[in-house]
């Protein structure tokens, strides 16, 4: 197996992974597996406001960056757009109104989870047939760095058989 398929596969199975992980999450939620507390909602108001304004932040830097960009392609930040809008919206009501029941965060909480899920599925799927520039880049170096260290020894065993004859 050649280094791209391998670069290739790690990314995206880690991608689908994470996505798995989330799946469980909103499940254990949903069902009330897991209960969350006064202290936890108000937590996950807090990082979730926080959260979404950095997808919103990190969306506009790709936009201005070329540089950025190369790293993270546009496509992956605009899918986190709509969970972005969610989370305000979710976050503000639910910090305008304090003594809602726990239905609310019963279903609300777990749909970020899903919503990610769905997201890095897509993504491990179509970056194991689209890789990102990035890591192209960095096998492109590696395969560089390997010439130049083959090239180095090839030099070394050369001058020893001089040194011999």
């Amino acid at each position: 197996m050649d280094e791209l398929k391998k670069t290739k596969l790690i990314y995206s199975g880690e991608l689908i992974l994470f996505s798995i992980a989330f799946i469980v999450l909103g499940v254990l939620e949903l069902i009330h597996v897991i209960n969350l507390s006064e202290n936890f909602r108000l937590i996950f108001k807090i990082v979730t406001l926080v959260g979404a304004t950095w997808l919103v932040a990190d969306f506009v830097w790709s936009l201005k960056s070329e540089k950025h960009r190369k790293s993270s392609p546009i496509m992956d930040k605009a899918m986190l757009l709509p969970l972005a809008v969610y989370l305000y919206v979710f976050d503000i009501y639910g910090f305008c109104n304090p003594s809602l029941n726990y239905g609310y965060y019963q279903i609300g909480v777990p749909i970020p989870f899903f919503y990610l899920a769905c997201a890095y599925i897509f993504q491990g799927v179509y970056h194991y047939y689209k890789p990102l520039p990035i890591l192209l880049e960095e096998l492109e170096k590696s395969k560089e760095e390997d010439n130049k260290k083959v090239e180095a020894s090839e030099k070394a065993e050369e001058s020893e058989k001089i040194k011999e004859e």
